[in-house]
């Protein structure tokens, strides 16, 4: 039973490693195709869009899709309710935040960069609404275990993502051309995905429980807001402080670094992935066996994850960056050298969150994000003045050790780590 538990994970992991790397691919294809056409202050534009979006949706999400997800995944019996609770919740925050961001676009697009700005950044409140209901359809079927449809969802994103930036490219347009594209293949991609869903899945609540189950989503996602606010706040902080600090050029150059850094992320989004609806089910039925399996499995991973892919950036990135994106952003490969502590250390910390939510630790890996997030606007604030863009990196380092350190810490004392690749028979033997 437990080589069966073991062959079933190794098949997810393969469909959600596929799942993980497909929108990564995408995102680094648009960059390679996009960012020489429209050069370092277009792409700082874009970059700086994209990152207002960000911030706009850390209200709009509310950690409703990782509440629905895990709400999903204890009741793969009858999930219907839960899918149209989470959607509800989800729509209840994006569209009101949705409204002030277009309010707000042109003031904070001339606060940041000059009017120069202000065209793009009508985009923010289009692009929030797009990627909101886009990503809460993705956990709803990481949460149904349907590794295959996350599949498909993110290959029909690619393929549109990838025609929009040719059709602007072929035309002549600019980076507000692309932005609406990005947003047209998101609805596109995630409204078939939804009317499926909602289909298939038709039951519903009375009126009495679908208010009950609102609350229950609201329960969770409250903690889970706070730390997804404060890891989006972590993440994306360095880009605008970066654009506001130093210039949109400067802002380019370390969007560029980013992108082929978050292209090297995807193993990790693969492994939590995988690891979350197992995890869930195998703490709720209190099977010590599982839950040691599954963290072993997770672990060695991410083990393996971290050391190879952090020598791999170091040695291999920064050629690669400058033949794709071309020596116009030359100032971009060294600031890549210099991020391979940030994927180590995120590939260590892989398990945390997954194991956090499935133990109802949320409140947990809210504390600590809350303190990373911290840490980082205070060391952007300090560092970049005095260092640039390496500043920058230098800081989400920092903060990012407590998390990493905390956070394993934390899985430790409530589930215990075994050795990487362990089985739970083996655990339970010794």
């Amino acid at each position: 039973m437990e080589e069966r538990g073991r062959k079933a994970y190794t098949g997810d992991l393969v469909w959600n490693m596929g799942s993980a790397l497909l929108p990564l691919f995408a995102s680094f294809l648009v960059s390679v195709l996009l960012f020489p056409y429209l050069g370092r202050e277009g792409t700082g534009h874009y970059i700086l869009v994209m990152s207002a979006a960000t911030f706009f949706l850390i209200v709009a999400k509310f950690g409703v899709q990782a509440a629905a997800s895990r709400l999903v995944s204890e009741n793969l019996d009858d999930p219907g309710p839960w899918i149209r609770a989470g959607l509800q919740v989800r729509a209840a925050f994006t569209i009101p935040v949705a409204i002030i961001a277009l309010a707000l676009s042109p003031w904070l697009a001339r606060a940041i960069d000059g009017p120069t700005l202000v065209h793009p950044f009508w985009m923010v409140a289009p692009v929030l609404v797009a990627a909101s209901s886009y990503e809460l359809v993705g956990e709803i079927l990481v949460g149904l275990g349907r590794p295959r449809s996350l599949f498909s969802l993110r290959t029909v994103f690619l393929v549109l993502r990838v025609i929009a930036v040719l059709v602007v490219r072929s035309a002549g347009w600019g980076v507000v051309a692309f932005l609406l594209g990005h947003v047209l293949a998101q609805f596109l991609s995630a409204g078939a995905v939804w009317r499926t869903l909602l289909q298939r899945y038709s039951s519903r609540f009375s009126a009495a429980e679908a208010g009950d189950a609102r609350r229950l989503v609201l329960k969770i996602s409250a903690p889970l807001a706070l730390s997804s606010a404060s890891f989006l706040i972590y993440a994306q902080t360095d880009k605008l402080m970066v654009g506001w600090l130093i210039d949109a050029g400067t802002a380019g150059d370390f969007g560029v670094a980013r992108t082929v850094l978050d292209a090297a992320l995807f193993p990790t989004f693969a492994i939590a992935w995988t690891l979350r609806p197992p995890l869930i089910r195998a703490v709720r039925e209190e099977d010590a066996s599982a839950i040691r399996a599954r963290l072993g499995e997770a672990l060695g991973w991410s083990i393996v994850y971290a050391v190879g892919a952090s020598l791999l950036l170091y040695f291999a990135g920064p050629p690669l960056l400058l033949r794709l994106f071309s020596r116009e952003f030359a100032g971009a490969a060294p600031l890549l050298q210099w991020m391979v502590p940030i994927l180590f250390l995120r590939g260590i910390g892989t398990l945390i969150f997954p194991a956090l939510l499935a133990t109802d630790e949320q409140g947990t890996y809210a504390r600590l994000m809350v303190l990373t997030a911290g840490l980082n606007v205070a060391a952007n604030l300090l560092l970049i003045p005095r260092f640039g863009p390496r500043g920058a990196i230098l800081a989400t380092v920092l903060s990012l050790l407590p998390l990493t350190v905390g956070g394993l810490g934390k899985v430790h004392r409530v589930l215990g780590l075994p050795r990487p690749f362990a089985s739970g028979a083996s655990s339970n033997n010794a």
